[in-house]
């Protein structure tokens, strides 16, 4: 009965997202490559595309983005405006599905994420990807699945306990927009979250005690993380507040952005994603793509 109210919860969400995505003009001057199968098993959801500026003639940093959607919506055509942008700034970004809630639990995402990043790793030369730049990107649920991601490409120990394989690819940076990092704190997300992960039987899984973001980050070294929130971000502004505080304690670098108003109006849960086009959401590209180059390495890094 609940997944049947979620889902007509996200049917209507796809039905706003529809309509927010037609008003958006797509950025010109875009190479894609779409629909390229990082499993071989023909599921829809295990697809990617590639997006890079037409005529790319040098080597560009590559940004590799994991869409939101409660974990149970969405695919990479929700994000595409999204990526379309970031590519149209110069950069190669792919832009992946991944199975979704109920016909898999977030551990299951983490290993469809996984597959997807062997595939980029195979294939970075077929693109003009600069390989001492590879950042990782993901938003609301799709920042819980990056943060995690990123700490599975450091941590053997957490791909053991995810069953993970290591997927080849390290990041110089990744960056988290409204991430819901904490599924089991309590907290009132959390009745929601709970259920994504499999109900109460989902405390029988190993994975089980590492679910919140202050249970693996000292697992391995957590790349330099840049976070995004709002005040308007009635879904996650606490759990991005709670990470960036965890990120403090424990000495990992970061960068917080936290928008209060722009012209007298709140910002919605993960803005720069749904409104690119935006003035605050360009600021805060601007910001994140500095960020990126901050940490942009001298050697290539795989």
């Amino acid at each position: 009965m609940l997944n049947k109210i979620l889902a007509a919860f996200w049917a209507n969400t796809k039905r706003m997202d529809d309509k927010r995505i037609a008003t958006l003009t797509m950025p010109e001057g875009v190479y894609e490559s779409n629909n390229h199968e990082y499993m071989s098993d023909g599921h829809k959801y295990h697809q990617l595309d590639v997006y890079y500026p037409e005529g790319a003639a040098q080597k560009l940093p590559v940004i590799i983005d994991i869409h939101g959607g409660g974990w149970m919506y969405g695919d990479k055509e929700l994000n595409k405006p999204y990526c379309l942008t970031l590519a149209k700034r110069g950069n190669v970004v792919f832009n992946m599905s991944y199975r979704l809630f109920p016909e898999v639990t977030p551990d299951e995402q983490l290993r469809d994420i996984s597959r997807a990043l062997q595939w980029i790793a195979a294939n970075l030369d077929n693109y003009p990807c600069d390989k001492r730049s590879i950042c990782l990107t993901g938003d609301s649920a799709g920042g819980m699945l990056a943060c995690f991601t990123a700490m599975l490409s450091v941590s053997e120990e957490l791909r053991k306990i995810y069953d993970v394989e290591d997927f080849g690819l390290s990041f110089n940076a990744v960056a988290l927009t409204s991430p819901v990092t904490y599924m089991d704190d309590g907290s009132l997300i959390s009745v929601y979250t709970k259920h994504i992960l499999g109900g109460k039987n989902y405390k029988k899984q190993k994975w089980a005690p590492y679910v919140n973001a202050d249970k693996i980050v000292d697992l391995g070294k957590m790349p330099p993380a840049f976070l995004v929130t709002s005040s308007g971000d009635t879904l996650a502004l606490s759990q991005t507040l709670k990470t960036a505080k965890l990120f403090e304690e424990k000495g990992i670098e970061h960068k917080l952005m936290n928008w209060d108003k722009f012209d007298g109006k709140a910002l919605p849960h993960v803005f720069p994603v749904l409104y690119p086009e935006s003035e605050p959401s360009g600021k805060t590209i601007d910001e994140m793509l500095a960020f990126f180059k901050k940490y942009e390495k001298q050697e290539e890094i795989i």
